[in-house]
């Protein structure tokens, strides 16, 4: 999976907001950057930003090393983004909302619904049985719906994901089968070293003969 600026930003907007994106911005692509030098960038106060970065740690998307300052004796704090953390999370959440997305459209192909002319609810027959079929907002004759358009937005949705998932998926497999690939190649090779140097003629250490005194 190639990790694009969208994708990263993605699940940024999922975590810290539209605020939080000027700091993604600001640690991609670099490693172990000073909490002040991205205070100083954002022109935001270090709280902030060590709020949003500790967000971050928590979603295991970011890691740090601390320092000593020599001078004023305090440690300051050096962040870096985990590309891989972000490939797992990205994944994951892809999965999470397929799930909802299948549940939704489930929902709309066996339930029944029912609105009022103006719209306030959107009731399924259970809910509209309870209300007598008049909308608890305005007092108006509940009508049923006809949901197709909405059941057909869902499932265009839903092949979307499962289409993106399929492809992160293959590529995982691919990723996978090139390094257990390296990995054979690296052990044959060091095998090949072994028999190699097990082969070539040992050295016989020549001894000096004295001669016995009589």
């Amino acid at each position: 999976m190639r990790l694009t600026q969208k994708k990263i930003e993605e699940i940024m907007l999922s975590i810290l907001g539209e605020e939080g994106l000027p700091l993604i911005k600001e640690l991609s692509g670099k490693q172990n950057v000073s909490e002040f030098e991205l205070a100083d960038r954002l022109k935001k106060d270090i709280k902030i930003v060590r709020k949003m970065l500790y967000l971050l740690y928590n979603h295991n998307l970011v890691s740090f090393i601390r320092k000593k300052d020599k001078i004023k004796g305090w440690y300051i704090y050096y962040w870096t983004l985990q590309p891989e953390s972000i490939k797992f999370s990205y994944v994951k959440r892809k999965k999470e909302l397929l799930a909802k997305l299948q549940q939704r459209l489930e929902e709309e192909m066996r339930e029944l619904f029912f609105t009022c002319p103006t719209r306030c609810v959107r009731l399924n027959f259970d809910q509209a049985t309870d209300f007598e079929f008049h909308c608890p907002e305005c007092g108006e004759l509940l009508s049923q719906e006809n949901n197709a358009e909405r059941i057909e937005t869902l499932r265009k949705k839903t092949a979307e994901v499962e289409a993106e998932l399929e492809e992160l998926m293959e590529k995982r497999k691919v990723r996978k089968a090139v390094t257990k690939a390296r990995k054979k190649e690296v052990k044959a090779r060091k095998r090949e070293k072994r028999t190699v140097s097990s082969k070539k003629p040992s050295k016989v250490k020549k001894v000096k003969k004295t001669a016995k005194k009589k």
